[in-house]
């Protein structure tokens, strides 16, 4: 390959990076605003597991004290 077609080839290539960074920028971008980190989640999802073992609990509780009631 000649002088210039290589001169051609790193240009190609260092445009294609160069594409490529402003992809990854725009889906970081999108990631912050769109979702939510792992600490912000970890309360909710505590108290949403706390509420469905209750009503597990509750309904557990209630067949057994049906089936030991006959």
């Amino acid at each position: 390959m000649d002088e210039q077609g290589l001169q051609t080839a790193i240009a190609v290539i260092q445009e294609k990076i160069h594409n490529i960074f402003e992809i990854v920028q725009g889906i970081k971008k999108d990631l912050e605003k769109k979702y939510i980190t792992r600490q912000e989640f970890d309360p909710v999802k505590k108290i949403v597991y706390g509420l469905v073992g209750a009503i597990l609990l509750g309904v557990t509780g209630t067949i057994l004290a049906m089936v030991l009631q006959r």
